[in-house]
């Protein structure tokens, strides 16, 4: 397999990519470290109008590579002033993104919770009806008397059976 810089690019498709890059060029001001790193990402077989971690705007057009890569330049800086504890605490305030990179899920909003707790409340209800209905709720009434203040060998586990 070839490395990207190796790739076979059509003659065509050079030549489009060297005439979008002069005209990028000629609308966008960048230092000469940005220009050499835009005329390797070019050079690859890509568009300045593209970037290698597929980050795109509301609409769905890609974002262009230099906007992505200087982002990419001004985290990198701010992470090189801190320590780990504090560079992983900016990475999830500023960009919701672990360490790790993996995303971290935003706590659930009230509405959420609500609706969570309603089919829980539902379950509940639905499972008292099955019991009502075969004249076991004096045995039921029992049972929860004697064992709801018992641990669960599973209360750490998040997991809803009404799923």
């Amino acid at each position: 397999m070839k490395g990207i810089t190796e790739m076979k690019i059509s003659k065509e498709k050079r030549q489009f990519l060297k005439k979008e890059l002069k005209e990028y060029e000629k609308t966008t001001p960048m230092t000469e470290d940005e220009r050499k790193i835009l005329h390797e990402w070019v050079a690859a077989g890509n568009s300045v109008h593209e970037n290698g971690s597929m980050t795109v705007y509301e609409g769905g057009r890609p974002v262009d590579f230099l906007d992505v890569y200087r982002e990419e330049e001004e985290i990198r800086r701010a992470l090189d002033t801190m320590s780990h504890e504090e560079g992983s605490k900016y990475l999830l305030e500023e960009y919701d993104i672990d360490r790790d990179g993996v995303m971290t899920p935003k706590p659930p909003t009230y509405e959420e919770l609500k609706k969570k707790t309603n089919r829980l409340y539902r379950t509940c209800r639905l499972y008292w009806e099955v019991l009502a209905a075969n004249d076991l709720c004096d045995e039921a009434y029992e049972y929860v008397r004697e064992h709801i203040d018992e641990e669960w060998p599973f209360d750490s586990f998040d997991w809803d059976i009404a799923q």
